[in-house]
């Protein structure tokens, strides 16, 4: 070498053309050199993927046919590898629609680990974490394993590049997200995934994710046996598909390593409400509550921070997906954009946007994790209206996207009214019973358990199975309910000169549904103190309302304004979001510039410390349709009760214009029945909402120190608990509260969806008339009322009882004949005194005992006193007295032998 080394200086300082000797030996050497050097490992790997599809995209796939195989960097080893899966196509018009999430959880988090020819697929236990440096460090590791879900074939290695070339198509198949449990659930058969028929479809690379579209086949040789879960939620379980012994549907899988974006978990506060990403701390292990919360929100930041108002550097934008007529699409937008006041007031300008599909996007798919989407079902009905679905990062809760699935029958809703009467009314009066006693067994409020249909309790259940599948417990079932408030309140609109275009009236309906979704898809819980801002009267005017919306929150669940509803003009829905909601979303996406969740907990406490102010309070699902009368679902006003009554005067009027306008000549009777029944259905859930008031207790969860502190646990006044009271046996259990003319009662209509059904009216009012009874009297009732009068609260136990036993018993004694209902109302209250009087020891307040007892006595007496002057009585009311007289007597004889 250094003998040809000057050589060589010299012909590169003349610029000879031509080689040297020792240049042409070393260009004989040079290919022999790189072959003695080239690892056969890296030429194995070469040759593998040559002439196959390279996918690039934030994770690197190659199609092999129906083969993916993953490129995995070995530096991605024991990193969190990211996939989000929904369903691209449906197989059914409900739980198994188009954009439904599959797996776990809305983002399952797992990672490679390599295990000599294979890697394995393992899940890392998130839901408890803890500092490697902590002292408990080493106990935790014993205690909380990690899953291993799969395991894939290491086809080549690169030793040079430290890439793996792992076979990763079964991932593909879904068994690790439950896919096929989930077909088999959903459709009610024995379907089994046919591999021959199943492949990939198709795969796209992009910075932010890697697509992979898949077409699954499953068949099942019976077909299904009917769609259970959605016959029991009264739905019809009609199928999709064209043959249900094929059940062809496309998933969609979004694939990333995650990375640090600068994002800072937020922590939680509970006077606020955020749904949350919790985690078992072990850091926490000696606080009182271990466990660790941070709330789901988008990550904003603004592009110029020094800047008053500044658009974000990426906002939220929606994509309205081609799905959503054109007619729909601006009420759509309008409920989006409602939210942007929030952001604005933190110097967000544009923080939220609206799009219709990009023209140049031709590979746009709706289940694709990069948008953010409202989307639309067509089909026979779904179990819900409309459903938000975030899917959020499993380790600080960033909402990295989300959608909201809305059904089209929402629609088609408004102009039929399709609720069916299905309560099981046989066993009614039994449940009500029930209540009269305590159960330490029961753990449902009795609200739920007298008046919870089928349909509702099926959907619980539903929801509790399908949380395995990739549900979250986030159940809203605000717009199917308003759907059928709406489609009731257009009757009485139309009863007034004039009526509202009904186009224009569903679009109103539909912003309101569209806004109220988007608030959890910004991570904001419901908020069913939000109904209580402004008063009855204050909701009828409608410059007010245009302003500051009908509600302090839109995460409440609120009915359409019976105030515009009587006017047939004005607000109808909530037209803005609320000051909760502004407030809300200044506590989640405020910017203090902190480093760490705890950087920042002065400022989040600051703002925490305002919920007791006006337009402030807060109670979610866990509070909701219980103790508390003013957490209550499908309520409005800061004066429920008062809002009650001109909601009944409402309904009165939707029965009025059916049985004066409908049918219409040619017409069946089945839509005039319809709202009859449901309107009378309708009524009850006003008395439902004033018995809550009766011993109820308003909570608020302020701490100590905060401005405005109120009591954190308030008796209600005995003066509102008899003003609930009085509603209640004025439109519910006054003589002529229920009176139909016969000429309506012999012309209703059986249910054309069930032959059997033959309008039972009768049995129908009767039993939510004694389970709204057994509501004010049963144990729960009372005990409640004993507790609040022993904290000096002036309404008392032989005050409630005498009203509403003089209510119900009101013509006994003014020699009045008593109609048919009055008499099966009266059955169930002498019934469920007598079981309260005999109760075993401890299942009712001794103080009830008591009193019950002396109102039998009572009773007894007017019954006797009554028979003796029977000549204007006719002969049931003269039976239905002597049989109420003879039933008391023999009770108190037999208690009376038995205390002896």
């Amino acid at each position: 070498m250094t003998r040809t080394l000057p050589v060589v200086a010299l012909a590169l300082a003349f610029g000879l053309g031509f080689p040297t000797a020792v240049q042409a030996q070393a260009a004989k050497e040079e290919p022999k050199k790189e072959e003695a050097q080239k690892d056969p490992k890296v030429a194995a790997y070469d040759a593998a993927i040559k002439d196959l599809k390279r996918i690039e995209g934030s994770v690197v796939l190659y199609q092999r046919n129906k083969e993916l195989l993953l490129e995995l960097p070995e530096d991605k080893l024991g990193k969190l590898f990211l996939v989000q899966v929904a369903l691209s196509t449906g197989l059914d018009a409900g739980l198994m629609s188009a954009g439904m999430p599959v797996g776990d959880t809305p983002v399952d988090s797992f990672k490679w680990v390599r295990n000599e020819g294979q890697v394995w697929l393992e899940r890392p236990n998130i839901a408890n974490r803890w500092d490697p440096k902590d002292d408990l460090s080493v106990g935790a590791q014993r205690t909380f394993p990690e899953a291993i879900l799969g395991s894939f074939r290491i086809e080549q290695e690169n030793p040079q590049k430290k890439l793996l070339l792992v076979n990763v198509t079964q991932l593909f198949f879904g068994d690790t997200f439950h896919l096929s449990e989930m077909v088999m659930s959903g459709l009610n058969g024995p379907y089994m995934l046919e591999r021959d028929k199943s492949g990939v479809e198709a795969v796209h690379g992009y910075p932010e994710n890697t697509v992979v579209q898949m077409k699954l086949h499953y068949a099942s040789p019976r077909g299904s046996q009917g769609n259970l879960l959605m016959m029991l939620l009264g739905l019809g379980g009609e199928s999709t598909l064209e043959d249900d012994r094929s059940a062809p549907v496309r998933v969609t899988y979004d694939l990333w390593y995650r990375k640090d974006d600068g994002y800072v978990p937020r922590l939680a506060d509970p006077r606020i409400g955020y749904f949350t990403q919790d985690f078992f701390s072990i850091d926490r292990f000696l606080n009182e509550d271990r466990r660790e919360r941070y709330i789901n929100r988008f990550h904003l930041e603004k592009k110029d921070p020094k800047a008053k108002l500044s658009e974000p550097v990426k906002p939220i934008v929606w994509t309205i997906d081609p799905s959503i007529p054109e007619a729909y699409r601006p009420a759509i937008k309008e409920g989006i954009l409602r939210w942007n006041k929030a952001y604005e007031d933190l110097g967000y300008k544009n923080a939220i946007q609206v799009q219709d599909v990009p023209k140049d996007d031709k590979n746009y798919d709706h289940a694709d994790g990069r948008y953010n989407v409202v989307r639309m079902l067509i089909g026979p009905g779904a179990p819900f209206a409309a459903i938000s679905l975030p899917r959020t990062d499993p380790i600080t809760g960033e909402i990295l996207n989300a959608s909201i699935t809305l059904d089209g029958n929402v629609i088609r809703d408004l102009q039929v009214e399709h609720q069916r009467n299905q309560a099981s009314f046989g066993t009614a009066r039994q449940k009500a019973l029930n209540v009269m006693l305590r159960d330490p067994q029961r753990t449902e409020t009795d609200d739920y358990y007298l008046f919870a249909t089928p349909e509702q309790r099926a959907w619980k259940q539903a929801q509790a199975t399908m949380k395995k599948y990739g549900w979250t417990d986030h159940a809203c079932d605000y717009a199917s309910e308003l759907g059928i408030d709406a489609g009731l309140d257009w009757y009485a609109i139309a009863s007034v000169a004039g009526p509202l275009n009904k186009e224009e009236y569903v679009k109103r309906f539909l912003a309101d549904c569209v806004s109220h979704e988007l608030g959890h898809c910004l991570g904001l819980r419901h908020n069913f103190a939000g109904s209580t801002n402004l008063t009855t009267a204050q909701l009828a005017d409608d410059t007010l309302t245009s302003k500051t919306g009908l509600t302090a929150s839109v995460m409440d669940y609120t009915p359409p304004n019976v105030q515009a509803v009587l006017r047939g003009k004005g607000n109808f829905y909530t037209t803005s979001i609320g000051s909760y909601d502004e407030w809300a979303i200044r506590y989640g996406y405020s910017d203090f510039g902190a480093k760490t969740p705890t950087g920042e907990k002065y400022q989040l406490a600051r703002i925490a410390s305002e919920s007791s102010l006006p337009g402030h309070a807060y109670k979610t699902d866990e509070d909701a349709d219980n103790w508390d009368p003013y957490a209550v679902r499908f309520d409005l006003g800061k004066d429920p009760l008062v809002y009650s009554d001109r909601v009944l005067l409402s309904l009165a009027r939707a029965r009025d214009y059916a049985i004066h306008n409908l049918p219409k000549p040619g017409e069946s009777y089945s839509k005039r029945t319809a709202i009859i029944v449901n309107s009378l259905l309708r009524s009850f859930r006003e008395g439902r909402n004033a018995a809550r008031f009766v011993g109820g207790v308003v909570a608020n969860k302020n701490f100590k120190g905060d401005a405005g502190e109120q009591p954190t646990l308030a008796p209600v006044t005995p003066q509102i608990q008899r003003q609930a009271v009085s509603l209640v046996t004025k439109h519910f259990f006054a003589p002529d509260a229920f009176d139909l003319p016969p000429s309506v009662l012999s012309s209703l209509s059986q249910d054309e969806n069930s032959g059997a059904w033959t309008a039972p009216l009768r049995d129908i009012i009767g039993s939510f008339q004694a389970n709204l009874l057994a509501m004010l009297i049963g144990a729960s009732a009372t005990d409640k009322i004993t507790e609040n009068s022993y904290k000096n609260n002036g309404y008392t136990l032989d005050q409630h009882y005498g009203t509403i036993i003089s209510a119900i018993f009101s013509e006994v004694g003014q020699n009045q004949n008593i109609k048919p209902l009055r008499r099966d109302l009266q059955r169930f209250a002498i019934s469920g005194l007598i079981q309260q009087t005999g109760a075993p020891q401890g299942s009712v307040n001794e103080d009830v005992r008591m009193i019950t007892g002396d109102m039998l006595r009572r009773l007894d007496k007017r019954f006797v006193a009554q028979l003796a002057k029977p000549a204007k009585l006719d002969s049931m009311t003269r039976i239905h007295l002597r049989d109420s007289h003879e039933t008391i007597s023999r009770f108190l004889n037999r208690t009376a032998v038995t205390s002896r």
